[in-house]
């Protein structure tokens, strides 16, 4: 027997959820169907437990830092288990997880079906998952991708470390690689560092985060290695397995064709994302696919137009805010008379290590790649907000085009994520510089490094 819906949703994560909503919004008939835990990657081992653990990590440096604030130093190391901030964390997803339960979109109204053997399409209309199936008017395709793995040779099998397991981890490493130099590295390598665990990041190009502004990697890559995390740049892991000792041995092999080996209790294996699509059975759909996920148009509709695919299976910018900005316009688009096209510009993102750092727009690179008369400003990230909780270091370079229109922004220092978010729509909707500069920011704050960044460039242009 097959049940009818006005929109059918593979994927029950950021992306599918906020699809979800704004389908039972619209009054459709919704069905959401999942093969894991709704909430997706974002909330069980994504954005939520390493945003718990960094908070942890945050916590216990102050501690340990205490007489930088006036306070008596206090030993904390000697008590700390690692285990018990896991379990905290573990809270954490539990608590959020609370409010994602599948009776919540039941009683609403939203069918939910949850099944391990996942989705797949039967024809261009129908779904089946587990012994139920279902066939939708729109059809949109929301599950995700999941961590690239690094082969490992059968005869001496190394049980590696990424996202999705770490935080089933409860002892402690005294020693950890991370392969590949991204945000996940990043985050989770100085999490450790500050629980003692001794980090390399290893990546194979020449500096860790190396698709962010050049300023804002290389003031990172100083903190981290004022803390003692290693970086080994320019290089590859070429063969891992495990010593007698249970250590696990990496031959690197580096860009002069030099080799080393790198012993460590645990090897993190971070070297990028690959859409789900195992099990979909798109062929069957008429749904057009590559190996970087489903191939979509501007409004996101596959080659079935009345399916549509969204989020990391669909787009390049693999982030939550991203899947749920289409989730929305997406449905809007199908239920709706609009016919908007879905261009997720300008993008804002955050890095939350400490110090964090936030952008929004274009890069000065793709500015001056793409515009003329591109110029930048920078200050410290040292007003007075910064001074009073002992939180200087970094800055905020904001970038203009020739008419001084704010084009893009990078943020380096405490709160970067959430202060850098004041020029998104400045961005948007081309303001320049004069229109921060006679804007009132509260006083004092941390995102009135905005506002004196524009003053103090505009005083520039009178000198």
């Amino acid at each position: 027997m097959t049940t009818d819906y006005d929109v059918v949703i593979i994927g029950a994560g950021g992306g599918g959820i906020t699809a979800a909503f704004e389908a039972y919004r619209q009054g459709a008939k919704v069905a959401l169907l999942e093969k894991h835990k709704i909430g997706g990657e974002c909330t069980h081992s994504g954005c939520v437990p390493s945003k718990a653990l960094i908070d942890v990590a945050k916590h216990y440096h102050s501690i340990n830092t205490a007489e930088k604030h006036g306070l008596h130093s206090v030993d904390v190391q000697s008590g700390f288990e690692f285990k018990r901030a896991m379990e905290h964390v573990k809270s954490i997803v539990d608590g959020v997880y609370a409010h994602e339960q599948p009776k919540r979109f039941n009683d609403l109204g939203i069918d939910t079906y949850i099944d391990d053997s996942g989705a797949s399409f039967i024809d261009a209309h129908t779904v089946k998952i587990g012994k139920e199936v279902v066939s939708g008017k729109h059809i949109i395709i929301a599950t995700g991708s999941g961590p690239r793995l690094l082969p490992t040779d059968p005869s001496n099998p190394v049980k590696m470390l990424n996202n999705e397991n770490f935080w089933a981890l409860r002892k402690q490493p005294e020693s950890i690689a991370f392969l590949g130099g991204g945000v996940i590295s990043a985050e989770l390598g100085q999490s450790l560092a500050r629980f003692g665990t001794k980090v390399t990041i290893i990546d194979r190009n020449s500096r860790i985060l190396g698709a962010i502004d050049p300023d804002a990697s290389e003031y990172l890559i100083d903190v981290f290695e004022g803390m003692g995390i290693e970086m080994i740049t320019d290089a590859n892991a070429k063969v891992c397995s495990r010593d007698s000792s249970g250590k696990v041995c990496i031959d690197i092999e580096h860009g002069d064709k030099s080799t080393s080996k790198l012993l460590v209790d645990e090897l993190f294996v971070a070297i990028g994302r690959v859409p789900n699509l195992e099990g979909l059975n798109l062929e069957a759909a008429g749904v057009d696919y590559t190996r970087h996920g489903v191939s979509v148009d501007e409004k996101m509709q596959t080659s079935a137009s009345h399916i549509c695919a969204l989020g990391d299976v669909a787009s390049r910018a693999k982030f939550s805010h991203v899947a749920n900005y289409q989730g929305e316009l997406v449905v809007r688009n199908m239920l709706t008379d609009a016919d908007r096209v879905i261009e997720p510009t300008p993008l804002p993102w955050a890095i939350f290590t400490d110090p964090e750092i936030g952008h929004v727009g274009m890069s000065e690179a793709q500015a001056r790649e793409h515009l003329d008369g591109v110029h930048t400003y920078q200050v410290d990230a040292s007003t007075d907000r910064f001074i009073t909780d002992s939180k200087q270091g970094g800055f905020l370079k904001i970038v203009m085009d020739s008419d001084n229109r704010i084009v893009g922004a990078t943020g380096v220092g405490a709160h970067a994520g959430e202060w850098v978010q004041c020029l998104t729509l400045p961005v948007k909707l081309g303001l320049k510089a004069e229109d921060i500069a006679d804007t009132i920011f509260a006083y004092p704050t941390y995102a009135e490094i905005v506002k004196k960044s524009c003053s103090r460039f505009l005083r520039t242009l009178k000198s």
